[in-house]
């Protein structure tokens, strides 16, 4: 098999895809970023919605990783805007699928999708195979993963359902540590909820792992679950500011976000067992040793 050496992101503008083109470049790949606006180098000019795209280096690409998607969390959950987050995700992997025709040298195929897609009302450890939940965000993941089962046929392919990012360059941490700065960190809601994490340098660690040994099926890209309490306690530990205040309690929470809140109140354990019978090994498993090392920097 040829080697994988060129690599096409669809969502690389994103918090994970500037990280993940970093490393896959560090790596010896050429990487091509889709976009809507391709104005600069190595991006290429697509629409889903039309299904437009400049063809000119599709033949030239082995993998495919496909993290485009519209943002979970920074607009109120309207019908509109539900639709939105569905068809951003769906229409542009099932697109990327149709386009394959046009990759004569693909080998492989990374689908993102979310962890939140288990029913957290119930209190258990959820493994893979576990049911779909009822909710928003389940349906979401099921459509976004069941688009990625289009590429079933054309070559192997992994999708990763993954969590909670931990990251100093933005995202979920950036927004913990706002609160905090001012000496207003407190746990949200009971603060006993348990959110599941993963280092940011792991899941790009992850993918690259999952692209050299072709692993196939669908995977938790989880290194670790720790309770919201947890959580706002180590960001005030590491930012040496106090952390005191009692929990901020669910109704305002709500009241705030709406449907929203599910994503902080919402009670998730996940089980990353499957991942690791691969063969791959977290370095950042524990909570303390992730913060430590992103505060560090």
């Amino acid at each position: 098999m040829e080697a994988i050496k060129t690599a096409l992101i669809a969502g690389g503008s994103g918090l994970i895809g500037k990280q993940l083109t970093k490393v896959l470049k560090e790596r010896g790949y050429r990487v091509y970023k889709l976009s809507r606006n391709a104005r600069k180098q190595g991006h290429v000019q697509w629409d889903p919605r039309t299904k437009q795209v400049d063809e000119k280096y599709l033949s030239r690409i082995h993998v495919i990783i496909n993290l485009a998607g519209a943002n979970i969390g920074d607009r109120n959950w309207t019908s509109s805007r539900k639709q939105e987050l569905i068809s951003s995700r769906v229409e542009s992997t099932i697109f990327l699928s149709e386009l394959a025709a046009k990759m004569p040298k693909l080998v492989y195929y990374v689908g993102a999708s979310g962890v939140n897609c288990y029913d957290v009302h119930q209190a258990k450890v959820f493994q893979e195979e576990d049911e779909y939940g009822p909710d928003f965000l389940s349906t979401l993941v099921r459509d976004w993963e069941n688009a990625s089962d289009h590429f079933q046929g054309i070559c192997p392919y992994m999708k990763l359902r993954i969590a909670m990012v931990l990251s100093n360059r933005g995202g979920s941490l950036n927004a913990m540590k706002r609160p905090v700065f001012f000496g207003l960190g407190a746990p949200l809601g009971s603060g006993n909820q348990y959110h599941p994490w993963i280092h940011m340098d792991d899941l790009c660690r992850l993918i690259l792992f999952g692209m050299d040994h072709q692993l196939e099926g669908t995977y938790n890209a989880v290194a670790d679950c720790d309770t919201n309490r947890n959580m706002m306690k180590g960001i005030a530990k590491y930012m040496h500011r106090p952390f005191f205040l009692p929990a901020v309690p669910s109704g305002i929470i709500k009241f705030f976000l709406g449907e929203r809140s599910m994503l902080v109140l919402s009670d998730l354990r996940v089980s990353n067992d499957k991942i690791k019978q691969t063969g791959f090994e977290f370095k950042f498993n524990k909570l303390n040793k992730a913060l430590k090392a992103l505060f560090s920097k």
